[in-house]
């Protein structure tokens, strides 16, 4: 295991980083919650790059590790947050993710080159069934009380969402706490900021206004 703060290379003061979240799915794993675990890195996470950290959603933390270490994915995050915070390293800091996709943010195209991704598990948006239950779109169930029911701020009617969890929370705090100490970053931002419309994580259920606050120092 290795402190998030001591690893990758500090990026050229002319480029800071940002923060970008996003989602992927829980998994049964005894990870020890706020640790890090190194992984074997994907088959796209091999480029030199300047951090600029995004965060992202999904429902199983598990198969979202096993489907970034596929190659066939084409797509990797730096760090995978389970639902009780564990955390595991899929690339190292300084080296590309493919988490963003074609996205921009304050003049800057293709955010993968410029950012961090963290993958946190989450089920996503959410529809209701004839049968009463939520389901996302791999059909997997949340219960009602995961569930708030909210509009995205991009959009104009009502879904369901599932909640992230208190330790998820915590461990996005923490770690980005200590990535903007070592990167000072620009900002921290979700995968709906920097692909509005063709994204829409971290949505309407996760914190990002006092999350970034307290990760960037704000008052």
């Amino acid at each position: 295991m290795r402190d998030a703060a001591a690893i990758g290379a500090r990026p050229s003061p002319r480029r800071r980083a940002h923060g970008v979240f996003g989602q992927q799915s829980p998994a049964d794993g005894e990870r020890r919650a706020g640790a890090l675990r190194g992984e074997p890195e994907p088959g796209r996470g091999a480029s030199a790059a300047l951090p600029d950290p995004a965060l992202h959603r999904g429902l199983r933390a598990d198969g979202a590790i096993s489907w970034f270490q596929n190659p066939a994915a084409q797509a990797s995050a730096h760090l995978v947050i389970d639902r009780d915070g564990a955390t595991t390293q899929m690339v190292e800091f300084n080296r590309i993710a493919w988490h963003a996709g074609k996205s921009s943010w304050s003049g800057l195209d293709g955010l993968n080159k410029y950012s961090i991704g963290i993958e946190i598990a989450n089920a996503g948006r959410l529809s209701k069934g004839a049968d009463g239950k939520w389901r996302n779109w791999a059909n997997n169930v949340v219960p009602d009380a995961d569930v708030i029911v909210a509009t995205h701020k991009h959009e104009n009617t009502p879904a369901g969402w599932q909640r992230y969890t208190a330790d998820q929370i915590e461990a996005v705090i923490e770690i980005g706490v200590a990535l903007h100490q070592k990167y000072g970053f620009a900002d921290v931002l979700g995968h709906e900021d920097v692909s509005p419309g063709r994204k829409v994580d971290t949505g309407p259920a996760f914190p990002m206004g006092s999350v970034a606050g307290k990760i960037m120092g704000r008052k």
